[in-house]
């Protein structure tokens, strides 16, 4: 069995909501082209090329606000408690809440990928939404060649260094 327990510190969680926004800033831009696509079709038959334009410019701005927006303040004022255990093939998450806890199951198989830096390994499920941070310091059991031969063949060493401002 390994084991995370404890408060995710600020950097990770400032690491895990830019990764979340730019997922979502990814999808935004390829709806964008689709759109604009479409504009330039309806521009050279005559439909509504104005509608799609205007539609597709709406995409571009909300495409570049979430690639260059900061993380909220709000961030920083939240906890997030969480044990995360895995056991055979099963994940089992638990975040504790002021007036609840909130535990959800997931196959180790359904991880997509492990995004692992110096601070923490990031467990991508299907919904980008459901990203686990597993945060290195609150491995309270197993080891990490452990986790690592779990999710062999899916771990990616992170491409960028975390920002100065998140240390």
């Amino acid at each position: 069995m390994i084991e995370f327990f404890g408060e995710i510190s600020l950097a990770c969680k400032k690491n895990a909501y830019r990764r979340k926004k730019r997922y979502y800033a990814v999808w935004t831009a390829v709806l964008t082209a689709v759109v604009a696509g479409l504009a330039v079709v309806a521009g050279t038959t005559g439909g509504e090329f104005v509608m799609f334009t205007v539609f597709a410019a709406l995409l571009l701005a909300l495409t570049v606000f979430l690639f260059i927006a900061p993380s909220p303040k709000s961030l920083s004022k939240e906890q997030w408690l969480f044990r995360i255990q895995i056991e055979g093939e099963e994940i089992r998450f638990t975040q504790y809440l002021a007036e609840k806890e909130v535990s959800k199951k997931r196959e180790v198989g359904k991880v997509r990928k492990v995004v692992k830096d110096e601070r923490c390994y990031l467990l991508y499920t299907p919904n980008a939404g459901n990203i686990i941070v597993c945060q290195r310091n609150l491995l309270k059991k197993g080891t990490f060649e452990e986790l690592e031969s779990i999710f062999s063949g899916r771990i990616r060493e992170a491409a960028e260094k975390p920002n100065k401002n998140q240390k």
